[in-house]
């Protein structure tokens, strides 16, 4: 009996040491698994890039206004949005081919006085007549002291510019070269009779 007894315990005691060492080996595992650096993964949330390279853009989604249709929303639903569109009055275009023009003041409503820088004779009177044929407010042909002039120059008061232009036309004249503002020393002209358009007689047209 004594001999079964002390086998018994003899094997009940080197189980219990088998487990023992089991429980120690499978501890010892599973903090190496926990513990050990070497299984730890870092991953790196950069993105190299070579010198000179161009990082791609990041497209952010249109912003939108205006409030919810459905009243609210909860998570996962889609937000219906309304976007007022603001629009701005279109001014009229007054250059369009249906606008018109602006256009000068009728002959009858412009004043011409003719004014002879040449010593020929009567020109100023003959040139006055013509106009006075084209219905224009004729003032008395007189004389513009000085040189005489090579080239005839018109001069317009404030507001007849495009009166004076018209009168260059008539005269084949050039109306960016030939057409000036009125005098500020009409001293020179003799009996000046403050016409909307001073007509300078030169060489010319005096002919």
């Amino acid at each position: 009996m004594n001999r079964q007894a002390g086998e018994s315990n003899s094997g009940a005691a080197v189980r219990g040491l088998l487990l023992v060492l089991v429980a120690v080996v499978v501890g010892v595992l599973l903090l190496r698994s926990v513990d050990d650096p070497d299984e730890v993964v870092e991953t790196d949330t950069t993105t190299a890039t070579e010198p000179g390279a161009t990082l791609p853009a990041v497209t952010q989604p249109p912003a939108t206004t205006g409030a919810p249709t459905d009243g609210g929303t909860t998570d996962g639903d889609t937000v219906s949005t309304v976007v007022v569109a603001t629009t701005t009055p279109t001014a009229t275009d007054t250059t369009s081919a249906d606008a018109e023009p602006f256009q000068p003041r009728p002959a009858a409503e412009v004043s011409i006085q003719v004014a002879n820088s040449t010593t020929v004779r009567g020109a100023a009177g003959r040139l006055t007549d013509r106009f006075k044929t084209l219905s224009y407010i004729t003032k008395s042909p007189t004389n513009y002291l000085g040189a005489p002039l090579e080239r005839t120059r018109i001069y317009y008061q404030p507001g007849s510019l495009l009166e004076a232009r018209a009168i260059a036309g008539v005269l084949e004249l050039d109306a960016d070269n030939d057409v000036f503002t009125m005098l500020a020393d009409t001293s020179a002209v003799q009996k000046f009779e403050t016409p909307d358009v001073l007509l300078t007689l030169g060489a010319d047209l005096a002919e």
